[in-house]
């Protein structure tokens, strides 16, 4: 899942998605990276990656202002290549990790690329704020979007699904009481901002969002009247 948060004439992306050798190409991540296929599979169309949603929305990749990663993993910094010149922002801890760390693919960097080091909380944009959760990653971040209406909080995989929010499990971790934390920070949040949650993994929740029937970029949530 990306996201497009456009604010006073800026563009914010968060997050690039899958590799653009996984679309349309179920074997291509196999092929380039070993990926193996027997534990996870991509199914990314070739109309599904990042740079051909952004054209549906009549924008290039030099039309982004900023990206930011909520992490380093494949699924979520994979098409960081397509913007280059682009600022994109990261917790320095994940870009300690993941320079060192032989369990990231090495999609998340690429010639031409600017990274920007965050440290902690901040805000990318108005109404925006990336929330520092380790423990999937101790990087991880996740995203309080403040609308008129009501709040939105991304929490990317920090928490994988509703079902996990509601018992309490946890997806892949890093760091499993750094990962309790950032769930329980989430809850506090959720609960103190009267926040609408969107999960990391939950194709139930996209799908009654229209994210997958679309096909294309989805309208979710605008603050225009």
């Amino acid at each position: 899942m990306s996201v497009l948060i456009r604010s006073e004439g800026k563009n914010v992306l968060v997050d690039t998605g899958m590799p653009p050798v996984a679309a349309g190409d179920p074997g291509g991540m196999a092929r380039e990276y070993g990926w193996d296929g027997m534990w996870l599979r991509s199914r990314v169309a070739a109309t599904e990656r990042v740079d051909e949603q952004l054209r549906l929305l009549g924008l290039e990749p030099g039309d982004v202002d900023l990206v930011v990663n909520s992490h380093f993993h494949s699924d979520h910094a994979g098409g960081n290549a397509l913007f280059e010149g682009v600022s994109i922002a990261a917790q320095e801890a994940e870009l300690s990790v993941a320079s060192e760390s032989e369990h990231y693919l090495p999609v998340w960097d690429a010639p031409g690329l600017v990274f920007q080091p965050v440290s902690g909380d901040w805000s990318p944009a108005p109404g925006v704020e990336m929330l520092h959760t380790p423990g999937h990653t101790p990087g991880h971040q996740s995203m309080l979007v403040r609308l008129p209406e009501r709040p939105w909080l991304f929490t990317f995989d920090a928490v994988y699904t509703e079902e996990h929010w509601r018992t309490g499990k946890l997806g892949a971790v890093k760091d499993v009481s750094q990962a309790r934390a950032s769930v329980e920070r989430l809850r506090r949040t959720a609960e103190i901002e009267d926040a609408r949650l969107v999960f990391g993994h939950d194709m139930a929740q996209w799908d009654a969002l229209g994210m997958v029937e679309s096909g294309g970029p989805r309208l979710v949530a605008s603050s225009e009247t």
